[in-house]
């Protein structure tokens, strides 16, 4: 920051503005409304500033990521740093095991608020390192009894309850219920059990076109549906727009064979078959 500072360009605005130093305390009720104002016009001017718009600690006390105002990705939701605790995975082979005992590690992570989901960051990089969905078994817990950790907060789906550890009761109290509140608000769709038992909403009007293909409870039942039926497989193979990969093939391997047997090379591999989309 300090480098970055010593080598703005001229011509940019390089005075820091100045910030009111009225005491709170000494300020009369009838004042509120004028010293408001004051401390907004010090943040807009602040904000107006590359150089400090961009400083990580003025977008940490803002509450903005580079995720933050992306429309596809639904409304803002509160953001922060947190430490997380690894593990906590419902999927067999996860989490990390010892002698014995399962081991868990903390890290510090960026969690952004979605309507749909949740996810965390490297706060060095930016680069996503895990997205928890919104669905029928999401829940939020808070204590040291739910949670075994103090200052804990419990975040359940169907696939993981993560662990997260806060600055205080109070902090967990503000993340529960920031949380609750923003999903409650903007994602109550994917609270309740929808029809084929998905976790998504009927949606109508949209350009999405997809036949009326059975929902699999396990990755060997898909591939065992693909071996007898092959020709619905083309429905992959047709793809114009997105494809959609469940949790089970990333964390299986993107090299399995969705046709069987295998009688033309590498063709029906996973990864050649979204090589060949992309």
């Amino acid at each position: 920051h300090t480098v970055r500072r010593q080598s703005i360009k001229r011509g940019e605005p390089r005075q820091m503005p100045s910030l009111p130093h009225t005491a709170e305390s000494t300020v009369r009720e009838e004042h509120f409304s004028s010293r408001r104002k004051q401390l907004e016009d010090y943040l807009t001017n602040i904000l107006k500033m590359p150089m400090y718009r961009n400083y990580h600690g003025t977008m940490e006390f803002v509450g903005v990521s580079q995720l933050s105002f992306i429309h596809d990705l639904g409304p803002k939701g509160i953001e922060g740093f947190i430490m997380k605790r690894s593990g906590g995975h419902r999927i067999p082979g996860l989490n990390c095991c010892g002698q014995g005992r399962m081991c868990y590690r903390w890290s510090k992570r960026w969690l952004v608020v979605k309507d749909s989901f949740l996810l965390y960051m490297k706060p060095d990089s930016g680069a996503i390192s895990f997205v928890l969905l919104v669905d029928k078994e999401f829940s939020i817990k808070i204590g040291q009894k739910e949670t075994e950790t103090k200052y804990g907060l419990q975040i359940d789906n169907l696939s993981r309850s993560l662990i997260l550890k806060c600055n205080s009761y109070r902090h967990a109290q503000w993340w529960r219920q920031g949380i609750d509140e923003f999903i409650r608000k903007h994602g109550k769709d994917f609270l309740t059990e929808h029809r084929f038992g998905s976790y998504a909403a009927v949606q109508e009007n949209t350009l999405a076109k997809c036949p009326n293909f059975p929902i699999y409870t396990s990755l060997f039942n898909l591939v065992s549906w693909v071996v007898e039926y092959e020709d619905e497989l083309l429905c992959l193979q047709a793809t114009s727009a997105v494809v959609f990969i469940h949790l089970y093939f990333l964390r299986l391997s993107p090299e399995i064979f969705m046709k069987r047997p295998v009688v033309e090379g590498n063709r029906w591999r996973l990864d050649c078959i979204l090589k060949r989309k992309a």
